[in-house]
């Protein structure tokens, strides 16, 4: 007896940690293997910086 699955396409999408659709290499998710399609892009925070008027002179 061969206790061996039929297949030997892995079980979890290692970019996303989903598990793959059966005998698919799409995880439930919608992505394929290997890559997170729906992984938001990163961008930093808007930072505030004043606008103080021109000169030595502080504005209070």
């Amino acid at each position: 007896m061969n206790n061996e699955p039929n297949t030997k396409a892995p079980d979890i999408n290692p970019a996303t940690g989903l598990p793959l659709i059966d005998d698919t290499y799409i995880d439930v998710g919608g992505s394929p293997y290997g890559e997170d399609i729906y992984q938001p892009t990163w961008s930093p925070l808007p930072t505030y910086e004043p606008n103080w008027p021109s000169g030595d002179v502080a504005p209070w």
